[in-house]
């Protein structure tokens, strides 16, 4: 009896091994309006599944941005939207940010259409700022692991094309 529960432990262990946590860079370009276009390093790390996870950015200002991601599925429950792409947040908090990003899912159903498959972040600087990034998957399956690209804005009117 001993055994078979050490073996289906080690089982188990290897099994969330292979489905677990990845992490990565994230490469970019910030363009800063009145200001030449800089490159930037993000990076994320996945939870179990890849399906959600965490970002991390340092804006050219030193602005430390951190948050979370999840790739938009159709049993999506809107819950897991967060409220900046619902437009439910503190009208401050938008800034720059523009329509196609911050609202954009206050018609749930349109938005998990337009974005099913598709990565989409929410990050909080240490400044008070706000960043919204929308990824497209190169194998939505693998989460953020499988390769993208796509773009984020900040609520100082930054604007980043990203890779991963």
């Amino acid at each position: 009896m001993e055994r078979s529960t050490i073996r289906m432990a080690a089982i188990s262990l290897l099994t969330i091994g292979v489905v677990g946590c990845a992490s990565g860079p994230v490469t970019g370009r910030v363009d800063v309006p009145g200001q030449s276009p800089v490159p930037l390093t993000m990076s994320w790390e996945s939870g179990l599944f890849g399906g959600s996870g965490t970002m991390a950015a340092v804006m050219p200002d030193g602005e430390r941005f951190s948050g979370k991601y999840t790739v938009v599925k159709k049993e999506m429950s809107r819950g897991r939207i967060d409220p900046a792409w619902e437009g439910d947040e503190p009208h401050d908090a938008r800034g720059e940010i523009d329509d196609s990003m911050w609202g954009a899912a206050r018609d749930r159903g349109a938005f998990v259409t337009m974005h099913e498959n598709k990565a989409i972040a929410t990050l909080k600087g240490d400044r008070g700022s706000t960043m919204l990034c929308r990824f497209s998957l190169d194998a939505a399956e693998a989460g953020l692991r499988g390769g993208g690209a796509g773009s984020c804005q900040t609520s100082k009117g930054a604007k980043i094309s990203a890779k991963f």
